[in-house]
């Protein structure tokens, strides 16, 4: 590509060099073009579009860049006040809008992930407990021997070293093809998941956490083995009994993984109810069966738009309205297409459109600074019946308002600013910071359009009509995207040197917009799903353990007349205690941590009732469920050889 020449909106430009594929500054621009194009970049100072990038010298901080680059545009504010009149400079930290985006999320992931590894780390706990306590009769025969108190804890340590790192290797195995899933379910537009990978710093971090999951897993069952009272092992039987300090750390070790399940679980159950109260929200318009498509027309260069009149700008649209409607005409003809219209900024889109202050004629006219701001769209004459956004109030738009300043506003801005009903005729101005004003007469009223996506609070619209709209917005009878092939063909036909671009439906726009908020809740779903499992595990191998340890006592219940039905009872009651205990304690936990959750929630307060009861119902059930075999099993112990037990 390097040396030849390339034809852009008729321009042409010579290619001077190739970046590479994953290159990126703020921006995925597809080609970059220095300063200076125009005449007037450089020397005219009214270019306030473009976003300056600098490296601090070392020991710069960024208040202390930010009052040099205000001393400077105060400079300039002085020297040239007709264009840096209302203009700032904000210095800030440069990063990926992707990065900013996950920054709440990771954080909350990262509390999760912790929370299951304590968990795993506890159940591990418990099973080398569970095993040392068969191993007493041996600990005690080696210190008898003469083994020193190091060399055991040396061996103790060593194999649960050695389940941890194998632990450890399996679940990077596991990691590999896991983030090719998560890849392939990550929005689009979190680009900084792209570069994550299993690389040096991931190897390093896991043999960290590994070693120190070793270490602390293995260090309490160490300790109690070599505590052990050497000559009650050595005279009991062959086989050991554990006291009631080990059944408490067992228990405490339950009531831990309860509590450490129930925090991530309330977590997820916050932001699913998040997610459900996003999808029920009313977009304000048709979602189903339209089909969007970007068609852009060359930019009037800046140094030809400055000495163009009112007058050349009115003739200007108009003849790009008419030129639009043509088209449009042109697609309702194709068969399935119902309506056909465009915009220059589709809904949901979450991209910032053009925004102006305003005044209201006939009332008191604010400071600069206080003056409400209001988001404005360019329309075609068609957009709203094709988009299924409903009139309110007045009627819509005719050709007879290309020449004339006609604005529709939505429900919000004629609640807020004409309360008594009467914004029908009545006057605004967007250009209020100049000096020449410009009027727009207000002849409809439509539904409010959440425009910056679902989750966004309703914002002050006003629709304009003419110019060329980029958006082309199509209703169909049929499957959209069937038709896109066709009506990029009859674009393409009335204009060959428009391109069509960002070919999609308005329900994958829909999906986009919300993507955000479902991977997050699937994310901390997944960790808080695999908690709740490892605590019934760790329930299920504790309880077997009880079982096994008071299968004498059993026997003799049952033996005094106690029935099956009873044993079990027992066993469950027992569960339910320390999985009450082990609720009460997460629940209280999880009240304190939900408040870090509030940017991430919509519709449902950080202690919401439902979530935290159906979670603590949740988890006794599975805890319940978890202990039934270890309580069925005690059910079926023959109370003779229970007493033969020893």
């Amino acid at each position: 590509m390097v040396g030849r020449v390339i034809t852009l909106d008729n321009q042409r430009y010579a290619v001077e060099g190739v970046l590479p594929a994953d290159f990126r500054l703020l921006r995925w621009p597809d080609l970059w073009m220095p300063i200076g194009q125009y005449a007037d970049d450089l020397s005219e100072h009214v270019h306030h579009a473009f976003i300056g990038v600098a490296r601090l010298k070392p020991g710069v901080t960024l208040a202390e860049a930010q009052d040099e680059m205000n001393r400077l545009n105060q400079q300039e504010t002085v020297e040239y006040p007709d264009s840096h009149k209302f203009f700032g400079v904000l210095v800030e930290r440069m990063e990926d809008l992707s990065a900013e985006k996950l920054r709440s999320i990771l954080l909350v992931l990262s509390g999760a992930v912790g929370l299951v590894l304590l968990i795993a780390c506890a159940n591990i706990v418990n099973l080398l407990l569970v095993r040392n306590a068969g191993r007493e009769r041996e600990v005690a025969l080696r210190t008898a021997l003469g083994a020193s108190a190091w060399r055991l804890s040396r061996q103790l340590l060593t194999e649960s070293m050695l389940l941890s790192l194998g632990g450890g290797a399996l679940g990077l195995l596991l990691a590999v093809g896991g983030l090719r899933v998560l890849m392939a379910l990550a929005p689009a537009d979190l680009g900084v998941l792209r570069e994550s990978g299993v690389n040096g710093q991931v190897l390093a971090f896991t043999a960290l956490v590994c070693v120190a999951a070793g270490i602390i897993c293995g260090l309490l069952p160490a300790l109690r083995a070599l505590r052990a009272n050497l000559a009650g092992v050595l005279k009991q039987g062959s086989k050991a009994t554990s006291g009631s300090g080990a059944r408490r750390t067992h228990n405490l070790l339950v009531i831990s993984e309860i509590a450490m399940a129930l925090v991530p679980l309330v977590g997820a159950g916050l932001l699913l109810r998040s997610f459900q109260h996003l999808l029920d929200v009313q977009p304000g318009f048709r979602v189903d069966h339209i089909l969007t498509m970007e068609v852009q027309q060359a930019a009037i260069p800046f140094t030809e738009a400055s000495k163009l009149s009112q007058q050349d700008w009115i003739q200007i649209q108009e003849k790009q309205s008419l030129q639009f409607e043509q088209i449009a005409e042109k697609i309702r003809a194709l068969p399935g297409v119902k309506d056909a219209a465009g915009t220059d900024d589709l809904p949901l889109s979450n991209e910032f459109g053009q925004a102006s202050r305003f005044v209201i004629e006939g009332q008191p006219i604010p400071n600069a600074g206080a003056r409400p701001l209001v988001q404005f769209r360019t329309v075609s004459l068609n957009y709203f019946s094709t988009a299924g956004i409903p009139l309110r109030e007045g009627r819509l738009f005719t050709e007879d308002d290309w020449k004339v300043p006609r604005g529709v506003i939505n429900e919000t801005m004629a609640k807020r600013f004409w309360p008594k009903g009467d914004a029908i005729g009545k006057r605004i101005n967007l250009c209020s910071l100049d000096p020449k004003p410009c009027w727009s007469t207000i002849i409809g009223i439509v539904g409010n359009v959440h425009q910056f996506g679902l989750d966004g609070a309703p914002t002050f619209d006003v629709y304009f009509v003419g110019g060329w709209t980029p958006y082309v917005v199509v209703r169909t009878a049929t499957d959209p995207l069937t038709l896109a092939a066709a009506v990029t063909e009859v674009i393409h036909k009335a204009a060959p040197d428009l391109p069509v671009t960002h070919v999609m439906t308005m329900e994958e726009l829909l999906r986009g917009s919300v993507s955000p908020r479902r991977f997050s809740a699937m994310l901390v779903g997944i960790f808080a799903i695999l908690g709740a499992v490892l605590a019934a595990v760790g329930i299920y191998g504790v309880m077997s353990y009880a079982v096994s340890q008071r299968t004498q006592e059993i026997g003799v219940r049952m033996a005094l007349g106690a029935q099956a039905g009873n044993v079990r009872s027992m066993i469950l009651m027992q569960t339910f205690k320390l999985t009450a205990a082990g609720v009460v304690i997460g629940l209280a936990g999880a009240f304190v941590v939900a408040r870090f959750l509030t940017s991430l929630l919509f519709g449902v307060g950080t202690h919401d009732p439902i979530t935290f009861l159906g979670v603590a119902l949740l988890l006794i059930l599975v805890a319940l469920v978890a202990a039934y075999v270890p309580a069925h099993r005690a059910m079926r112990v023959d109370p003779i050889v229970a007493l033969r037990y020893e």
